[in-house]
């Protein structure tokens, strides 16, 4: 069965789901949504996998999350994490374990509140190596790479225009991404795909300037280089904001999509689900 709409960031997995996950599911497939969960350890990616594997419409990505680089913290909904740092050969052998696995991440750069740590130098530094690492394990399996950015999105453009300049031009999610057009703009110039969640569905900040909405982000991006995401169990959109998120509300993010694009929600689903199964080469038959 083709998707309706595909969930391109969730983290199934995690133990936020222990209790009620089968039920999470069915209200998925209710929707006929697909969904991708998303590893920030390789601890956590290798029991991602294994999800994966037994249920046929969610698909596994495997990483280091850039904030476990540089700091210690503990997500309930998470799980503990003991990782600061990847190695290359276990990386791209857990990417191999299984054909559910459809990309490297989520990886990338998490420079917030990185002021406060002892050496934000030094913790930039090495969150760069360690995203490094991940870039060279995605091309040498030519699969893509889910990135975190926050507050490095600079950054990140001269790392991929870097790549482009090597010769490789890497197939790559900016996820969740809020920020303006002026900074989607060098991103999508280099080929990267874009992808937004229930942030956009927010109500403006008092004060906040319409201009500086991911709305003008919604609005500018090509269609082609749109993709949609939960962020669950994080991330509610406005409808259910406070409560747990899960895959189906990935249908809110799609309805906002299609309001701020002009289209209908078919169409909006339409552009973004086949975007997905392109980037991720899913298989549909």
């Amino acid at each position: 069965m083709y998707p309706f709409l595909i969930d391109t960031h969730a983290h199934l997995h995690f133990p936020a789901y222990d209790a009620d996950r089968e039920a999470v599911l069915e209200r998925m497939r209710a929707k006929n949504i697909w969904s991708i969960t998303i590893g920030t350890s390789l601890e956590n990616s290798a029991q991602g996998v294994a999800f994966a594997k037994a249920c046929p419409d969610v698909w596994a990505t495997v990483g280091l999350h850039p904030s476990h680089v540089t700091s210690s913290h503990l997500d309930e909904q998470e799980g503990s994490v003991h990782e600061h740092d990847v190695d290359p050969e276990k990386l791209k052998a857990l990417a191999q374990s299984s054909t559910k696995v459809v990309a490297i991440g989520e990886a990338g750069l998490d420079f917030y509140r990185l002021d406060t740590h002892p050496n934000p130098d030094t913790a930039r530094q090495e969150q760069e190596r360690v995203f490094r690492v991940h870039l060279t394990v995605a091309r040498e399996l030519d699969v893509p790479v889910v990135i975190h950015c926050r507050e490095g999105l600079t950054r990140l453009a001269e790392i991929t225009q870097e790549m482009w300049n090597e010769g490789w031009k890497p197939r790559a999610i900016v996820h969740s991404f809020t920020g303006t057009w002026r900074e989607a703009r060098p991103l999508v110039d280099l080929g990267l795909m874009i992808a937004v969640n229930g942030i956009a569905t927010f109500p403006l900040r008092k004060g906040q300037d319409p201009e500086s909405t991911i709305d003008r982000t919604i609005e500018h991006i090509p269609f082609a280089q749109l993709l949609l995401e939960t962020d669950a169990p994080y991330l509610a959109p406005a409808l259910y904001r406070g409560k747990r998120n899960e895959p189906m509300y990935v249908e809110e993010v799609a309805k906002h999509v299609a309001r701020v694009r002009g289209v209908s929600l078919e169409e909006a689903a339409r552009h973004t689900t086949e975007n997905a199964i392109n980037i991720f080469r899913l298989p549909t038959a």
